[in-house]
């Protein structure tokens, strides 16, 4: 858990730093999934604006979003560089229960709700594959994180 902690806080404060924008939009957005290589994702969503490593052979690549309110930013999340085993998207305000609710509406049951935060497990709906969903709210932001099943359950024992 502690790692998932370290990607959550990474993230924010990547958001808050980014200065430069690269337009990207949602429909090229929705067609990262994980699982994908680095270069695939790359020729979807171009160069991103901030990179940084985490502990563990994490890289996170942060997009910086415009015009897609109240969306603010979109994350990769890399294991030894390779393959994307997570995503996360920033929103402003506090919309974790709206999330929630709408991944409930695509299948995903909700294993653990505790102050408006919510872990919830279900499918890709592009690839099929299990994902498990953090909603986490920090700052007057809503953090949205996927991860690959097999991913997170390596990491959450560490």
């Amino acid at each position: 858990m502690k790692i998932l902690i370290q990607i959550t806080v990474g993230m924010v404060v990547l958001f808050m730093v980014v200065c430069t924008a690269m337009a990207i939009d949602i429909d090229t957005l929705d067609r990262v999934s994980v699982l994908m290589s680095k270069s695939k994702v790359h020729s979807l969503l171009g160069t991103p604006d901030e990179i940084d490593e985490l502990k563990g052979d994490l890289k996170v690549e942060v997009y910086r979003v415009n015009n897609m309110d109240p969306m603010v930013g979109a994350g990769c999340i890399y294991e030894k560089d390779q393959q994307l085993v997570g995503q996360s998207f920033v929103f402003q305000g506090e919309m974790g229960k709206e999330a929630a609710d709408r991944l409930k509406k695509n299948g995903f049951i909700i294993t653990e709700e505790k102050e408006g935060t919510f872990r919830l497990l279900g499918k890709d709906d592009d690839t099929g594959n299990p994902l498990m969903v953090h909603i986490i709210l920090n700052n007057g932001l809503t953090v949205i994180m996927t991860f690959e099943k097999d991913f997170y359950d390596r990491r959450i024992k560490e």
